[in-house]
C-alpha cells in the first residue's frame, strides 16, 4: 500500500519524483545498434583462385576471378546478392565441378571456418557467376555481414587480431 496515500501510515514516504519520459527513438537506436554489433553474421569472402592448391589447377586458372563465399548456412537467408546481381545460367558441368570444390574445401576446412563464422553444423557457400567481387563485397555489407577475406592457397588464414 502507498503511504502517502494511507491516513494511517506512521512515516511519510518521500516525495518521488515524476519519472522523465522515454525518447523512443533514442531507446531504439541504442538496442538495435548494439544488437547489430553483437549478432551481425560473418561471411568468409575470396576468389575461386584463392583455393589454389586445393583444387585443381587447370579449374582455379579458368574460374580464378570468380567471387566465392562460405557462411553459416542458417545466415543464407540474410543474403541478398542474386536479387541485386541476377545471374546468367551457368554450363550445368562447370557449377557442379566449382560447387564440388566448394563443398570438399567446407569439409576440410571446417573447423578453421567455424573459427571465423562461429560454431555451426552446416557450413553454406557459393559463388556468383558473373558479379564482380566489390559487388559481392557490396552486397553482403548492404545486408549486415561482417565480411572477413581469410582465404589464401587453399586455407582458411583468420586476421591476425593484433594487425588491426
Amino acid at each position: 500500500m502507498d503511504k502517502r496515500r494511507d491516513p494511517k501510515a506512521q512515516e511519510r514516504a518521500p516525495e518521488q519524483a515524476e519519472p522523465s519520459p522515454i525518447d523512443e527513438e533514442e531507446l531504439d537506436e541504442g538496442e538495435e545498434g548494439e544488437e547489430d554489433e553483437e549478432l551481425a553474421p560473418t561471411v568468409v569472402l575470396g576468389r575461386f583462385g584463392d583455393l589454389r592448391g586445393f583444387a585443381d589447377a587447370a579449374l582455379v586458372k579458368k574460374y580464378a576471378e570468380r567471387p566465392i563465399w562460405f557462411l553459416i548456412e542458417d545466415d543464407a537467408d540474410l543474403m541478398e546478392l542474386f536479387v541485386r546481381h541476377p545471374e546468367k545460367p551457368a554450363p550445368r558441368a562447370a557449377a557442379e565441378a566449382l560447387l564440388g570444390v566448394l563443398r570438399s574445401f567446407a569439409a576440410a576446412e571446417s573447423e578453421a571456418l567455424q573459427g571465423v563464422l562461429g560454431p555451426t553444423d552446416q557450413i553454406g557457400f557459393g559463388y556468383h557467376e558473373n558479379a564482380s567481387f566489390d559487388d559481392v563485397v557490396s552486397s553482403f555489407e548492404d545486408d549486415g555481414f561482417e565480411v572477413a577475406f581469410a582465404l589464401y592457397e587453399g586455407k582458411v588464414v583468420p586476421e591476425d587480431e593484433d594487425d588491426e
